[in-house]
């Protein structure tokens, strides 16, 4: 603010806006100012900088004094009180000591004029026999009103509850009567319950019958209690059987539950099995058996080589692709398929040969054998337990049966290193050994059932060849023209003059600001295998690329 801090009134008149320590305020020539409402040294009303912590800090402290004065105020103020009502109460007996007189606190001649008249009272009764006989008789009297008033009471109580009873009874025999008309037992259940009441040990009476009924009532829920475990267990045995029939034959219940619901369904199957007749549905299943599970299986073992046949043969074009692209001066790769020999494929494989094996002979015994290796086949290849999942996985794909193996082949076909992996090599022998795997793999992949090139098979690379060097971009559009592929590569301009002989056309983008692009479409030599640039363009990318 722009005002002046001055020490005195007569330094305030000096100029146009000044302040003093007192509080006095000017503001121009017109107005002048002066609050005393409250102290300028009052911390409370001040307001500095854009922090109010410390005032906050101080209203706070202020308030726990004003609490706790308050506190000491209503402390005072309740001491106050009971002062003045003390006060009061010693007034009011001080008021009440005036108006009183001194016979109505001298009671000592009162009692004994009382004792001197109960004295002639009693000369008088003792010297007349009449009156002792009438007190006696007020006595007698006196004792039996007592009596009947006690007789009397007992009398209305016992009424009372005579009354209270009657209501009870009479509301539960409308109760009763309402329960009978909603409720009519069955022939059965009267004489079922007419039984159960000839067995009571005593005989029906009115006095009785809550009694008797609680007895009937708690024998009903014992044989309920045990009709009903009897029923679970029951229920439980039933559940026990259909699990068991489904663990045995899962074909024949895979639509049904191991519940009571589905009871009617296993009945069901059960008298069908009763009518059509078990031999008969025997040696159908010893046909079925001999027949179409051989077929099945055959069929499976059969699908399983052929599958791993037509690895070997897709991986044959593809190495005839390799022998053409090469991979170091004066070699190719070679990719060879070697079985993995896995642990659960080889059960798997001998599962097979023994449900195959015999499959011709007659005789039961060894058909139950065969059938129980082909059970455990088929629960486990149709179990949805994940670990099985991957079992199933494992024994069907024959792609996981085998594993690829990189052979660097010289001219001669001498063998110069072997690639299982990476390891162990440069990033440049690296990327030269996965652009090659690469290109193989996707040739693989894209080569279809007749093992003709991909007839449509775009190759897209998007900053492709950024940090290789002329060397290997040319080997890579080597490998990847080699196997049919057709190229699509955005790269800077240093690889343009590399790339010239493997592309059929270019553009140039160009995108000023992020925000718009350009394309220039730039001609391409066929007879030359070169971009029709400009010179000094060529000069330029041929001085990036040294």
């Amino acid at each position: 603010f722009d005002y002046t801090c001055v020490d005195s009134v007569q330094a305030l008149r000096k100029h146009q806006r000044a302040l003093t320590r007192e509080g006095q305020v000017r503001h121009g020539n017109t107005r002048h100012e002066k609050d005393d409402r409250h102290q300028v040294d009052d911390p409370r009303h001040w307001v500095l900088g854009f922090d109010n912590r410390d005032k906050l800090d101080f209203y706070k402290k202020q308030a726990q004094e004003l609490a706790e004065q308050l506190e000491e105020n209503k402390r005072l103020a309740k001491e106050l009180r009971e002062k003045e009502e003390g006060a009061e109460k010693r007034a009011l007996s001080c008021q009440t000591l005036v108006n009183m007189q001194w016979e109505e606190i001298d009671i000592a001649p009162i009692i004994d004029r009382i004792n001197t008249i109960d004295k002639q009272l009693e000369e008088i009764r003792r010297g007349n026999q009449a009156l002792q006989q009438i007190q006696q008789r007020i006595e007698g009297a006196r004792s039996e009103l007592i009596k009947v008033n006690q007789a009397q009471q007992d009398r209305r109580l016992d009424a009372r509850q005579v009354e209270k009873d009657i209501l009870e009874k009479t509301s539960e025999l409308n109760v009763l009567k309402s329960y009978s008309a909603d409720r009519t037992l069955s022939p059965e259940q009267r004489e079922g319950l007419a039984a159960r009441w000839r067995a009571l040990e005593e005989k029906s009476s009115l006095d009785k019958l809550d009694k008797q009924m609680g007895l009937l009532e708690r024998r009903l829920n014992g044989e309920i209690r045990s009709l009903t475990d009897e029923r679970y267990s029951l229920e439980k045995e039933i559940e026990n059987r259909f699990a068991d029939f489904k663990r045995r034959w899962p074909a024949e219940s895979s639509d049904l539950d191991a519940t009571p619901a589905s009871a009617a369904d296993f009945l069901a199957k059960l008298h069908r099995l009763e009518v059509d007749g078990l031999p008969r549905h025997e040696k159908r299943f010893f046909d079925l058996l001999k027949d179409q599970s051989h077929q099945n299986l055959a069929s499976l073992n059969s699908h399983l080589r052929q599958a791993r046949n037509q690895i070997r043969e897709r991986m044959e074009l593809v190495n005839e692709g390799l022998q053409h692209a090469e991979f170091n001066r004066g070699s190719y790769l070679r990719i060879d398929v070697i079985d993995r020999q896995l642990v659960e494929v080889q059960d798997f494989k001998r599962l097979v040969h023994e449900a195959l094996s015999h499959a011709w002979i007659e005789d039961r015994e060894t058909a139950e054998r065969r059938f129980g290796i082909l059970r455990r086949i088929v629960e486990r290849l149709a179990d949805p337990d994940p670990q099985q999942r991957r079992w199933r996985e494992a024994v069907l794909d024959v792609r996981q049966h085998v594993e690829f193996i990189a052979r660097e082949l010289g001219a001669e076909g001498e063998e110069i290193e072997i690639y299982r992996s990476g390891a162990g090599k440069s990033g440049g022998q690296r990327q030269k050994l996965a652009t090659t795997c690469l290109a193989a793999a996707l040739r693989y992949q894209l080569s279809g059932t007749d093992h003709k090139s991909p007839a449509y098979a775009p190759v897209i690379l998007d900053e492709a060849f950024d940090k290789t060097d002329n060397e290997f971009t040319a080997l890579a559009m080597n490998i990847f023209i080699s196997f049919g592929f057709q190229m699509v590569v955005a790269t800077p301009l240093k690889s343009v003059m590399t790339l010239e002989p493997f592309i059929g056309g270019a553009c140039f983008v160009d995108i000023n600001e992020r925000q718009r692009s350009g394309v220039l479409l730039i001609e391409y030599d066929d007879d030359r295998k070169r971009l029709n640039l400009p010179e000094q363009t060529r000069d330029d990318a041929e001085i990036a690329v040294s």
